[in-house]
């Protein structure tokens, strides 16, 4: 016979309510209170309906992922990391990948709308400040990972991005580069506004003044766009000796360049990239890359969505919108010309 709420409630010495107010979350429950439930939830092996919960509370228990690109080694990651917070507590993913069109974006949030979903997180997309604030007013529960809006009312996790790419450069200087060039995406994105702001800041810092053409600020984030990247810079006349690729997707195409025009990496060119996904400590040359955190932003950005969502909304001071920054720390791989460990 399946075990009730009601055998829950017997065996903790409290009532059917107390019980559904520490399952729900909607209420306070003193700690000593909780600890008793949760012994007998153990101990009796007792497994909240989810469908009867849901009925009650006008959730569903779905959470929509929008991601930017299902096929970045860092948004695979993300979404690890997120899956793994949503499975523990009780939540299922919706998960969609935009790549990066707008109207795309759009359609991904009215669907998720329709089937309800109890709140959206939302990971390096194009959605404006207004458009996102307006989703929150509008009762939708927000958060954004690895996006910085700065207007946007809604909570946010980041890594910090100057400090990632001062840390990138500051790490080819100290190998005695003095032609770094920088390969990012679009300035339109706040994080490579920053990553792009850390590459000239370190420079600066070191008394040094790049030329234009190594400065390339693309539309597309992908291998292919690192590729003619890569081209584009080592057919100049006086090629980099070093470059910072914002996204290791980036340094990626960077490598096939490499390799079509026969230049070694770190022999003739220097690499570092940003976000240290897996795959970049087995490529050829493993590259030492900027750890943008991607497991744990998607864990954290799940923690904070579904706080909120479970939060007694009755609490005033915790509609507080939260900024939480990551620090970076940089892998050292060989392409920077080190062979292995890691830099804070």
């Amino acid at each position: 016979m399946a075990v009730t709420i009601t055998d829950v409630a017997k065996a903790a010495g409290v009532s059917k309510a107390t019980v559904s107010k520490f399952l729900n979350g909607t209420h306070y429950v003193s700690q000593e209170t909780k600890e008793r439930i949760a012994a007998a939830v153990s101990e009796l092996g007792y497994a909240p309906n989810r469908v009867a919960q849901g009925l009650s509370l006008k959730r569903s228990h779905t959470i929509g992922l929008v991601v930017a690109n299902i096929g970045n080694p860092f948004y695979a990651e993300l979404i690890r990391g997120a899956e793994e917070v949503a499975a523990a507590r009780g939540y299922t993913l919706l998960l969609a990948s935009t790549d990066g069109e707008p109207r795309r974006e759009s359609t991904i949030v009215n669907a998720m709308r329709q089937r309800q979903v109890d709140g959206i997180a939302f990971a390096s997309v194009r959605l404006a400040d207004r458009e996102v604030t307006a989703l929150a007013k509008d009762g939708v529960n927000v958060v954004l990972a690895s996006r910085h809006l700065p207007d946007a009312e809604v909570d946010m996790v980041l890594v910090d991005s100057v400090k990632g790419a001062k840390l990138a450069v500051n790490h080819l200087l100290q190998h005695g580069h003095r032609s770094i060039a920088y390969v990012g995406g679009p300035l339109s994105i706040a994080q490579f506004q920053d990553r792009l702001k850390g590459w000239k800041g370190a420079l600066a810092e070191a008394g040094i003044e790049p030329p234009a053409m190594h400065e390339l600020s693309l539309d597309r984030m992908d291998v292919e766009a690192g590729h003619q990247a890569g081209l584009r810079l080592l057919r100049l006349e006086n090629p980099p000796t070093a470059i910072f690729a914002a996204t290791d997707n980036l340094a990626f195409g960077i490598m096939q360049a490499c390799d079509e025009m026969n230049r070694t990496i770190p022999g003739e060119l220097a690499l570092v990239g940003f976000d240290a996904v897996p795959f970049g400590a087995v490529s050829l040359s493993p590259l030492t890359s900027v750890d943008g955190s991607g497991l744990i932003m998607g864990q954290r950005a799940l923690q904070l969505l579904i706080d909120r969502i479970e939060r007694d909304q009755r609490t005033p001071a915790e509609s507080r919108q939260v900024r939480m920054v990551l620090q970076p720390t940089l892998c050292i791989r060989r392409s920077c010309g080190c062979r292995s460990g890691t830099e804070n």
